[in-house]
């Protein structure tokens, strides 16, 4: 788990650390495919389906791995864009941001509750409840350790202030 989470904040820390030049689309793809095989292997060690329900459980997943591509794609974007606008961040940019970062995390959430509703459906509650949890850890480790990888904006601003 732990090599994924690295290997995740190094090719997204790759993905947002070139100034002039933007990911490509078939980069963000390249990113986002191997983040969900990676995640993937994850998922399988933290939900425990057998039989039937692994078959439907197994299926259930593949659909949301390609129904979270976008917002997956659009977050890789998102940090990108959050990079570049350090250099010349307004209060106008910053909101825009926000309301950008907002709007991805609960498109992230819909499409949790979506997935979780179709595998309890599928299996059962505990199944499901257990893709969720498993889900948000993910979600949450790897968010956590990009953050980690990129400075905050009020950071930048008191090493500039440190240096003057």
């Amino acid at each position: 788990m732990n090599k994924m989470i690295i290997l995740l904040a190094a090719l997204l820390v790759c993905a947002i650390s070139g100034i002039q030049a933007q990911t490509s689309d078939a980069e963000a793809d390249a990113i986002v495919n191997l983040l969900g095989i990676q995640k993937k292997e994850a998922i399988a060690t933290l939900v425990h389906v057998t039989g039937n329900d692994s078959v439907a459980f197994w299926k259930i997943y593949d659909e949301y791995q390609v129904s979270n591509k976008a917002n997956a794609k659009q977050r890789i974007g998102l940090y990108e864009r959050t990079a570049l606008a350090y250099s010349n961040l307004t209060p106008t940019i910053a909101d825009s941001l926000a309301s950008v970062y907002f709007k991805n995390r609960f498109d992230q959430e819909k499409t949790l509750e979506t997935y979780y509703n179709k595998i309890k459906v599928a299996t059962d509650a505990v199944v499901a409840f257990e893709f969720y949890q498993a889900e948000v850890y993910m979600l949450t480790q790897i968010r956590a350790a990009i953050m980690q990888q990129i400075p905050t904006y009020g950071e930048l601003v008191n090493a500039s202030h440190k240096k003057k």
